[in-house]
């Protein structure tokens, strides 16, 4: 009866292993372009009401449902976010959202805002870079939060998953100065990120004001020269000339109007300005969050928008209420992505089978080995993923304690290795090969 039990225990634990079901998570970036900001003299309460824009904001929010909202062009006044809570957020019988902490430039009219799904995530802490790497003061200050998802079973911060999440409004304008005062704040996030030893699931979302993936601000994100290993990717992977250039014109976000009211740019859409970047853990599923292919959009883009509005022709990609409200609440669109989170049993096998622990030379020269250390490994193979998510290198393990494999042929970088035991999920884990 206890041989019978144990292996029925067992059994039960195999299942949920294995059917145990993902979460889902959306997070959505958005320049509110001057809300609740009074000290602008061409926004002005005809052009740009206060109501109005939170009644738009309340339809475009309910359409898609984030989970994570990071704004920037809020009028910098603590109450202007509780007012957005309030007034835009928490409506229509929705209670679950919450704001971070006030910070703001000092001298700035402008602040950003994290806003979040209390029933999914807690705000574990906040700080803020605000100089650049010659300890002077930024045009903008960049926000950094961290938020831990609070798991069905487990709502607490213990043995959970963590999200570290950058708002960043760069400076806008086209001139060489406008251009270094942008690389200076990258510079700055790239540095406190090495420094910090900031690594894990990564986001950076918000207004960049950047014309072209060369530029040097977007390079510092994207390939940060003092450490390869620290920098951020692109999840639709769409680097190139942004400005002005039909051929990206499914990316573009700004702006939504063809012609100016005063408040709004216009112009038409032509330039790609607003982003979500992720580290390589997130396209690579390191740490139990991975980025949902396809799913990252600006909302509203359907790319036959080339210089001219998102209400105008008929918008087929959403209702006429939600291209109505893309119109009126800003001159940017949203951008929105979406990522799965695993269970924590896909990737806490050693509850599975506490005995077992895996090991992996880390950083890596030549010669990888892989141990396990109470045993040989049984029907075991080992994955290697690249930082674009695609299987390089795969190869069974002898029935052995230890295996060791000659990567001396592998260009030196960031991978991802996957190892697998009787189809389990063993081990996930980030690579450095020097």
């Amino acid at each position: 009866m206890r041989i019978l039990f144990s292996l029925a225990f067992i059994s039960l634990l195999s299942l949920n292993f294995v059917f145990a079901q993902q979460d889902t998570v959306k997070i959505m970036a958005y320049n509110l372009l001057n809300y609740r900001n009074y000290n602008t003299t061409f926004c002005t309460n005809s052009n740009n009401n206060v109501a109005d824009k939170e009644g738009y904001l309340a339809t475009i929010v309910a359409d898609q449902d984030p989970d994570i909202l990071v704004c920037n062009e809020i009028g910098a006044d603590f109450i202007n976010a509780i007012r957005l809570t309030q007034n835009a957020l928490n409506v229509n019988g929705v209670s679950h959202w919450a704001q971070a902490n006030y910070s703001v430039t000092s001298g700035s009219s402008l602040t950003n805002m994290l806003f979040f799904n209390t029933t999914k995530f807690g705000l574990l802490s906040q700080t803020v870079i605000d100089k650049d790497t010659n300890n002077i003061n930024l045009v903008r200050l960049i926000d950094v939060y961290r938020l831990y998802y609070k798991e069905v079973n487990n709502p607490g911060v213990n043995d959970t998953v963590f999200f570290t999440v950058l708002a960043a409004h760069l400076k806008a304008g086209n001139t060489a100065t406008d251009r270094t005062e942008r690389s200076k704040a990258t510079t700055a996030i790239m540095t406190y990120l090495d420094q910090n030893n900031v690594s894990g699931n990564v986001f950076i979302a918000g207004d960049f004001n950047v014309y072209s993936g060369a530029e040097p601000a977007f390079q510092d994100l994207i390939s940060y020269p003092t450490n390869p290993t620290v920098r951020f990717f692109d999840p639709i992977n769409t680097i190139g000339n942004w400005n002005n250039n039909s051929n990206f014109s499914f990316a573009h976000t700004q702006s939504v109007r063809s012609s100016s009211n005063g408040c709004a740019s216009g112009g038409g859409m032509d330039d790609r300005f607003d982003f979500i970047l992720v580290s390589d853990e997130v396209l690579n599923n390191v740490e139990r969050v991975q980025y949902i292919p396809l799913s990252y959009k600006a909302l509203g883009q359907d790319g036959m928008r080339f210089n001219g509005s998102i209400n105008f022709p008929i918008n087929n990609t959403v209702s006429s209420a939600v291209a109505d409200a893309l119109y009126n609440m800003s001159d940017h669109l949203p951008v929105v992505a979406s990522f799965n989170i695993s269970p924590s049993n896909v990737v806490s096998v050693a509850e599975y089978n506490a005995a077992s622990v895996y090991t992996v030379n880390n950083p890596i020269r030549d010669l990888m080995m892989i141990q396990k250390e109470s045993g040989n490994f049984k029907n075991a193979e080992f994955q290697i993923v690249d930082i674009n998510g695609r299987i390089i290198y795969n190869q069974r393990l002898f029935n052995t304690s230890i295996n060791r494999i000659n990567v001396a042929n592998f260009k030196r970088g960031t991978y991802v290795l996957r190892l697998f035991e009787d189809g389990y999920l063993v081990k996930n884990e980030k690579l450095i090969m020097i």
